[in-house]
């Protein structure tokens, strides 16, 4: 009789370890991306910061459409932190923008320059569209990303 017992509950307890075992949401390293903005010169609208994984046509262009994920915060301070969750190891890149108005999109004046304030991860003094490669890093554990955006 215990022997019977002992097999009803422990089949669907064996079933229940391997399936958590073999299960994508336990296998993969699910970590949290900080992003730090600062240099904001208003506290107007908002900073709408993308966390891109792969080189894409609208990179850097940010739009909730074609970033893996996307996060609009309030622009209340000069200094703003922002924070992407569950996100699994690999290479991905950031890009943000100060939306002073509210439009949800990078405003440009002469010849295409953005008038809002942008910055990319491993943003460096180089001027023109960065490519997801100069802008990647990696990630495999918790992250915190700098980024002073630019005005021009």
């Amino acid at each position: 009789m215990n022997r019977i017992h002992t097999r009803m509950w422990m089949r669907p307890l064996l079933i229940g370890f391997v399936v958590s075992l073999t299960s994508p949401s336990f296998s993969a390293e699910q970590s949290s991306v900080t992003v730090n903005l600062s240099g904001l010169r208003s506290q107007k609208g908002n900073i709408v910061v993308c966390l891109w994984r792969q080189q894409n046509k609208d990179f850097p262009i940010c739009s909730n459409k074609a970033s893996f994920q996307h996060v609009t915060a309030k622009a209340t301070a000069s200094t703003i932190e922002v924070q992407f969750q569950n996100v699994p190891s690999g290479d991905y890149a950031i890009s943000a923008f100060h939306d002073e108005n509210q439009n949800g999109k990078i405003d440009k004046g002469f010849m295409g320059r953005p008038k809002e304030g942008i910055g990319f991860s491993n943003m460096t003094k180089e001027r023109g569209r960065p490519s997801f490669d100069k802008a990647k890093f990696t990630l495999n554990g918790e992250k915190t990303i700098s980024l002073a955006l630019m005005y021009f």
